[in-house]
């Protein structure tokens, strides 16, 4: 993780929103298996989101990880969408 992505996602943990992660080892894969146990857990909060954000983690990735259609479509305003796919 860089130094921004680190700073950023510090200013997070002092705010609450990335609460139980770990920055100096979280990797883009752990956070989209943390994204995915949120998601199955119906746990659309912010901290969700701003994990989605800080990574930024597109619906491709989420699906290919297990994320269902309709989880997607709900996180849709977050999501960086794909030129080729968009989410309807």
């Amino acid at each position: 993780m860089g130094k921004a992505k680190k700073r950023n996602f510090y200013n997070l943990s002092k705010s609450g929103a990335a609460i139980n992660l770990n920055a100096p080892s979280l990797s883009r894969e752990d956070a989209i298996k943390e994204v995915i146990r949120k998601i199955d857990n119906n746990d659309f909060s912010d901290a969700t989101k701003d994990i989605i954000s800080l990574f930024g983690i597109n619906a491709e990735e989420l699906a290919e990880a297990g994320a269902a259609y309709e989880d997607l479509v709900a996180l849709k305003a977050v999501l960086k969408l794909s030129d080729s796919k968009p989410i309807r």
